[in-house]
């Protein structure tokens, strides 16, 4: 129980692993063994606990935590031309957070926000099968963002053709005004035309 416990909090903190396990590398002697699951559950304890008091910089720790890893694997993927469908659905949900922190009153009225935020970001981060950005995004996001697409698409239906469905009205149109101001326009024959090339055409005579 205890190494699956411990496997868990590791891949749970997996996104810091790193800072945490420097963490653990530098902690001096306590007399008691310290594990880097301990260091997890310490470092990310505190975190929460700094953010549901609601201390000053929790919103800037919060934010500070959510753009440096995310932003780091994203250069990474676009380094090594990896899949980066995780990290471009992270960046959508955290733009929503972004739009709800655009009204200072509906954030104080969200009970330990901060903490929810951090936790949620967390779980996008998750850098495996079922991680909160894939799930989120694929069924809540995602249909939402499709329906929307709908209703503002460029082509809505009933709509076909564009404005070059009125060339031809706008054509017949042209051509009855021309009819009606001229009369019937004479046809052109090939007599006609040898007549008026010729010079043996009706004209006025000098």
């Amino acid at each position: 129980i205890k190494q699956w416990y411990q496997r868990r909090v590791r891949a749970a903190t997996m996104p810091y692993a790193k800072f945490t396990a420097l963490i653990h590398k530098n902690l001096p002697e306590m007399g008691f063994p310290v594990t880097p699951a301990h260091v997890s559950m310490g470092f990310w304890g505190l975190m929460a606990l700094w953010t549901a008091v609601g201390v000053i910089g929790s919103a800037f720790l919060t934010n500070f935590l959510g753009i440096l890893y995310p932003a780091w694997q994203s250069y990474k993927c676009e380094k090594e031309r990896k899949p980066a469908s995780q990290w471009l659905a992270y960046w959508i949900i955290y733009s929503l957070f972004f739009l709800v922190e655009i009204s200072p009153s509906l954030v104080a009225k969200i009970p330990c926000y901060y903490t929810i935020k951090l936790g949620i970001l967390l779980w996008c981060m998750y850098p495996g099968v079922g991680n909160g950005a894939d799930l989120v995004y694929s069924n809540a996001i995602r249909p939402a963002l499709h329906m929307l697409d709908g209703v503002m698409g460029d082509n809505p239906k009933g709509k076909k053709g564009g404005s070059g469905g009125g060339m031809g009205d706008r054509k017949g149109s042209l051509n009855g005004d021309l009819s009606a101001l001229g009369g019937a326009q004479p046809k052109m024959t090939k007599s006609n035309s040898k007549d008026s090339l010729s010079g043996k055409g009706k004209g006025p005579k000098l």
